[in-house]
């Protein structure tokens, strides 16, 4: 795939002109596994997505805590990890971008960016949709672009706001019991990663010495 030199992809339209759907998945991936990358492919085939391009947050505004990999790693995870899938991609759009990785910033960004007419769809989860009236202008990203949810099979009896409920697509996806902070103790540990993310992404983390 092509890119404009900065690691964001450049986007053709279809052979037929029809005007491609682009997933956005963003987030800290520190690091990315196969919860990620199952998720994506679930969504990606459920909500007829053309392409999903994975973003990691050079500096997420709503994590409490600092990040076990830094920027450069965390991409070169997500490199490696959707290498030979052929509808997956990374960006560094927030990598390349100062201060607070913002989602209605990027997701502007990458609007203008786009070839005219693409769909721009931003995949979140569950428990991140709750907190999205905490985001910056939470309105304007639904405005931008189509919101689709992750809904794990695992019911949640939490209400969603009433401005928001018809305004997101939810999209069935699988319960994947992995999770990066659980990697984060396994690796600080000593521990065995194998089977939890990619065996190119534990072959870095290996030979990087982290």
């Amino acid at each position: 795939m092509e890119n404009n030199g900065d690691g964001t992809p450049t986007y053709a339209k279809h052979t037929l002109g029809t005007p491609q759907r682009i997933g956005l998945f963003g987030g800290t991936f520190d690091p990315v596994h196969h919860g990620h990358l199952i998720i994506a492919q679930t969504v990606l085939e459920r909500a007829r997505l053309d392409r999903m391009v994975f973003i990691p947050s050079a500096c997420p505004p709503h994590k409490g805590q600092e990040v076990m990999f830094d920027a450069p790693a965390r991409r070169t995870f997500l490199t490696l990890a959707v290498s030979g899938h052929p509808r997956f991609s990374v960006s560094d759009i927030e990598l390349q971008r100062r201060g607070i990785s913002y989602t209605i910033d990027t997701i502007r960004e990458l609007k203008l960016r786009l070839s005219s007419g693409a769909e721009l769809f931003f995949l979140v989860g569950m428990d991140n949709l709750y907190e999205i009236e905490t985001w910056k202008d939470p309105r304007g990203i639904l405005e931008e672009c189509t919101v689709l949810v992750a809904e794990r099979a695992c019911p949640d009896d939490r209400e969603i706001p009433g401005w928001l409920a018809d305004r997101v697509e939810r999209i069935p996806t699988p319960v994947i019991d992995i999770s990066s902070s659980d990697i984060r103790m396994r690796i600080r540990e000593g521990k065995s990663i194998r089977y939890l993310v990619p065996e190119a992404v534990a072959e870095e983390i290996a030979r990087t010495g982290r």
